[in-house]
């Protein structure tokens, strides 16, 4: 066997299994260590809760009515638009029962 060729072939086999990138390397040395998804999701949710608190804290302090008046003018408003809504559904209601009498 020819020396060259066994030297390449050992060359060959050593690249493919050893990656020589830069990051492989200190990974190696320990000096990189790899983050996984969670490092970033974690930052973000408690960014997220940290701003929802911020905004209910703020939404308290600043609120022109106390939570029983300002549940009871939801609670007249989702009213008010329901009738209106029964109204508008029975109009449509009788004029396509019109327009479908005519018709016939």
């Amino acid at each position: 066997m020819d020396v060259r060729s066994m030297l390449e072939k050992g060359r060959t086999s050593v690249a493919s299994g050893y990656d020589s990138g830069l990051s492989a390397v200190l990974d190696r040395l320990g000096l990189e260590s790899r983050r996984s998804a969670m490092d970033a999701v974690l930052p973000a949710i408690g960014i997220f809760a940290a701003g929802v608190t911020v905004g209910a804290l703020l939404g308290v302090m600043f609120a022109p009515k106390r939570g029983s008046e300002l549940r009871g003018d939801i609670r007249h408003k989702l009213d008010d638009l329901k009738e209106s809504g029964v109204e508008r559904y029975e109009s449509i209601r009788a004029r396509n029962l019109d327009e479908e009498s005519i018709e016939s």
